[in-house]
């Protein structure tokens, strides 16, 4: 086993147990001149597009500049893992017949399963690729050809679908349908165990998908968490019909029987009359392997995970299923008989077929319905007006008072005084943060001294989510003549004050003109 295979492969899918192989020493990478050289060899894009790209790097020397190859990167022209041969000067093997491969998904011991990009429609999808060194090897091809034979003919929303089974050379490969999303087993090792609702969710869809796959006469026979991926969009598939039962094969036409392999599948989720003989597996085998996975999610590791391969076999045999219970108190009692019902050492005594567990969970969903998350409405606050100002009264005269207030979003860049020296009143109603909608009120009133200042109200919105801020809205004051109607209505004593002020002015203005005429 190389060491690729070896790495990709999840401790579940080991049986052989054996120690990684030593690591190999890095390659070294090409200098710049080089790479580009096998990029333009590498037929990967139009040559016309690559020299507009590097058309800044054309006369570079030494080593690949990092800034090359994100530019690459990011119009789209190569990918991370092209670029890892590309940089070796490798650049030969992209293309599988129509399909550009753009980087490794998976390997293990039945195949690669790489990324693909149609050259002429150019949507996406999964190439699995049966290595070399397999094809002449027992029932590898034939089990490989049966595997995309039995996903064309299956046709289910929980079923991964094959497209195309061809050959390139001495390589065989299979189109499949690309799932972009995790497998239950690579998303437990990152979360942990799951909520009780997906669970039941993810195992009610794979009932599904195995009732209509054992309605057609198949038996998958590997049934475990690394072959159930989840989608973004919560939709589940199950993958991997390598080691699918077909109806038509018979006892004599087997390939189990006839390359004498006696135990097939994952030791961690094997089903005891399976583990004996692999052609011996039926329809109660597959709920066995998903009980086992149902426990999985729920607990976050397998029922029998202590020991060898052949350990844990002999578990599946001889010793009764854990109880989830004792791992996880929270779990609801008719969920963990249903769990360890699929999990009964004799066929017998199991649920007889999937679509009783779809029923069975789908009634458990329809009874304890998932708690919906807190609803987030916004929260509007009303905005407060500003200050009415008094008759007689001008910004400038008024005194200079800093009121409390609470800023949501950026503070402004720019101000409504200009020049130094100014003052500021900002008055700002309450807001949470995660509010939509109008949240404050910025009223802001600048003077300056030898500035002509001016009232001005600004109005901001504030969007907790954006940050965004609407435009200032200046509101001009309308100029009033001097000998308004306001100008009656005033105290005695401003009328006094005035009058000595003219009078004073009065009595300049004589003074002066006595002294011109002097």
């Amino acid at each position: 086993m190389s060491a690729l295979e070896h790495d990709s492969q999840t401790p579940e899918t080991r049986i052989d147990d054996s120690p990684p192989p030593p690591p190999r020493k890095p390659a070294s990478s090409v200098e710049t001149p080089e790479f580009l050289t096998a990029l333009r060899a590498s037929n990967l894009a139009p040559v016309d597009k690559i020299d507009a790209v590097v058309a800044a790097w054309a006369e570079a020397t030494g080593p690949i500049p990092k800034a090359l190859v994100d530019a690459l990167v990011e119009n789209g022209l190569i990918t991370i893992w092209q670029y890892g041969f590309l940089r070796k000067g490798k650049y030969k093997g992209f293309f599988l017949g129509k399909y550009k491969l753009l980087g490794l998904l998976g390997a293990g011991g039945m195949g690669s399963v790489y990324l693909a990009e149609h050259t002429t429609l150019g949507h996406k999808v999964a190439i699995k690729v049966l290595p070399e060194k397999s094809v002449e090897k027992t029932s590898f091809l034939e089990r490989f050809k049966r595997e995309a034979m039995s996903a064309a003919r299956l046709n289910h929303p929980n079923i991964s679908r094959a497209y195309d089974l061809d050959e390139a050379g001495k390589v065989h490969f299979m189109v499949l349908e690309y799932v972009e999303g995790t497998d239950l087993y690579a998303r437990v090792k990152q979360d942990g165990p799951f909520s009780v609702h997906e669970a039941v969710d993810c195992i009610r869809q794979a009932a599904l998908g195995l009732d209509y796959a054992h309605s057609q006469g198949f038996v998958h026979r590997d049934i475990k968490p690394a072959n159930l991926m989840l989608d973004g969009r919560g939709t589940l598939k199950i993958l991997d019909l390598g080691l699918a039962l077909p109806p038509e094969e018979e006892d004599t036409t087997s390939l189990t029987q006839r390359h004498r392999e006696r135990v097939l599948g994952t030791a961690d989720y094997l089903a005891p009359e399976q583990s004996r003989n692999s052609h011996l597996a039926d329809r109660r085998s597959d709920i066995y392997s998903l009980g086992c996975t149902f426990y999985y999610l729920l607990v976050g590791k397998p029922p029998f995970h202590v020991g060898k391969a052949a350990e844990r076999i002999k578990a599946h045999r001889e010793q009764p299923p854990p109880n989830p219970l004792e791992v996880r108190a929270d779990l609801p009692p008719e969920l963990v008989e249903t769990c360890l019902r699929m999990m009964e050492k004799h066929p017998e005594a199991r649920p007889q077929d999937a679509g009783e567990i779809a029923k069975t969970l789908a009634t458990w969903q329809t009874n304890n319905p998932a708690p919906e998350r807190p609803a987030t409405e916004p929260v509007r606050r009303p905005v407060k007006k500003p200050p009415v100002r008094r008759a007689g009264t001008t910004p400038a005269s008024r005194p200079f008072v800093r009121s409390e207030s609470r800023r949501i979003g950026p503070a402004s860049s720019d101000g409504d005084a200009t020049g130094s020296g100014g003052s500021g009143i900002g008055i700002g109603g309450p807001a949470d943060s995660g509010q939509s909608g109008i949240t404050s009120s910025d009223i802001s009133i600048a003077s300056s001294s030898g500035i002509n200042v001016g009232r001005s109200s600004r109005v901001s919105t504030t969007s907790s989510r954006r940050g965004r801020r609407t435009r200032d809205v200046e509101k001009p004051i309308p100029s009033k003549p001097l000998l308004s109607r306001d100008w009656l209505g005033q105290p005695l004593g401003l009328w006094l004050a005035m009058l000595a002020v003219l009078g004073l002015i009065a009595a300049l203005a004589a003074k002066l003109l006595m002294r011109g005429g002097a």
